[in-house]
């Protein structure tokens, strides 16, 4: 019995050890999780940016000014202020101008909406007009003169998205997004009614080589989160990305059906807003793909070659372009015309040159071609067959006769033999 009881408590210790060894494992395979972005919440406590004497900001940020009440009594020992005023400041005069807004402090941290705000400003306890609070990081750092207080500034950004003009080496798939802003360094959030999460993020994050180029700054909203899932913009159709000054969006869009006719974009933390549209007419065609090409590999000299080509319009708009066929040095073109997203298949034929050998040819629509070789075979070689030849290798028949001397002259012989025997046998 005690023998018993030992092994059922062995059982139990070891199924509690493995449990124990999954849980670490799992927690483990959870805490390798890619760090990702957090979804832009303005409910958020978490401010778009900390305010610092001096310094810039954008119309629509958040931005933190810490623990007010609490820091004023550290650096300045003042407890009684419980409302501050926000007041524009002319840094050129030095001057104090109009009241902008109240703040009535709460304990905890301060938050300061720039909303409708465009100008320089001081922040300054209510009940006073020369004495301005400093802040450093978010912190509130003391108290100057107003005279030699350091404004911060919060300025208007503009956005301009539009799609890249296309070169005329281009194809459908292969498009920029042009950004333009008065800001060096911000995220976006993209859409478009065209496309889903799972779309959006394949055009524009689905390699290392699309996360480099348009992969969010990780130091401007939404913030890197550890293991929070980036996926939350699923709901939303949306993917964040990084903006510039002037600079490109790459995506990769030869996945899709066809290109979205309207892209949105969308400033993470000022809610500026631009849409690039097909429907202006700058993109809205292109150059032809060529998406399939049918031909021989091998040809005999003189022969008739035909290629058959398969071209694609992946442009939303109607067009008419020029087909070419190039083989051996020889051209043939064919206008065509195709509604947007329609495909067609033209046929061009040559003539196998004289020459044998691997010829080039190449079929293009402006857009995606095809090239490639096709081989010219070389003809096989007369034998000689009609003549017999000696051990030197000349023929038996120097006199220049036909040289058979097949079973006609062998029957010949044999008659002429035949002949004179019966002749003989008269003769006895």
């Amino acid at each position: 019995m005690a023998r018993t009881l030992r092994l059922a408590v062995l059982v139990v210790a070891l199924l509690v050890v493995g449990s124990v060894t999954a849980g670490t494992a799992a927690a483990a395979a959870g805490d390798a999780t890619t760090a990702v972005y957090d979804v832009d919440d303005v409910e958020s406590d978490i401010p778009d940016a900390t305010l610092t004497d001096g310094g810039v900001y954008w119309q629509g940020q958040q931005l933190g000014l810490g623990n007010v009440s609490g820091d004023l009594a550290t650096t300045t020992n003042r407890t009684d202020v419980e409302t501050l005023h926000l007041r524009a400041y002319d840094s050129d005069d030095n001057e104090l101008g109009r009241l902008v807004r109240e703040i009535d402090l709460v304990k905890g941290n301060e938050t300061l909406q720039t909303t409708d705000l465009n100008g320089t400003y001081l922040l300054l306890p209510a009940d006073q007009r020369d004495v301005a609070i400093t802040f450093q990081d978010g912190r509130v750092n003391g108290t100057v003169p107003t005279e030699s207080a350091p404004a911060f500034e919060v300025l208007v950004q503009t956005l301009t998205v539009e799609w890249a003009p296309s070169p005329p080496s281009a194809v459908g798939s292969d498009r920029e997004l042009q950004v333009r802003s008065n800001r060096l360094r911000y995220n976006v959030n993209v859409s478009s009614p065209d496309l889903n999460y799972t779309q959006l993020e394949s055009a524009f994050m689905d390699d290392r080589f699309l996360r480099n180029q348009n992969g969010p700054f990780d130091t401007r909203r939404p913030f890197t989160r550890g293991a929070e899932s980036y996926e939350v913009y699923a709901d939303d159709d949306t993917v964040v990305l990084r903006g510039f000054a002037d600079g490109s969006l790459r995506p990769d869009l030869g996945g899709l059906p066809r290109l979205p006719e309207a892209v949105m974009v969308e400033v993470t933390d000022t809610g500026v807003r631009d849409t690039a549209s097909l429907s202006t007419g700058a993109v809205e065609t292109g150059p032809f793909n060529v998406t399939q090409l049918r031909l021989p590999e091998r040809v005999d000299p003189g022969q008739s070659v035909t290629m058959s080509a398969t071209i694609a319009n992946e442009w939303p708009g109607a067009d008419t372009q020029t087909v070419t066929f190039d083989f051996a040095g020889r051209q043939q073109t064919v206008r065509t015309q195709l509604a947007g997203g329609a495909a067609t298949e033209i046929t061009a034929t040559f003539t196998a040159p004289e020459e044998p050998g691997d010829k080039p040819y190449a079929v293009g629509a402006g857009g995606e071609s095809a090239t490639g070789t096709l081989t010219v075979v070389a003809p096989e070689p007369e034998t000689g067959s009609e003549s017999v030849s000696g051990d030197d290798g000349s023929t038996s028949d120097s006199g220049g006769g036909t040289g058979l001397i097949g079973p006609i002259g062998v029957g010949g012989i044999m008659s002429t033999f035949s002949l004179l025997t019966v002749l003989l046998f008269r003769r006895r």
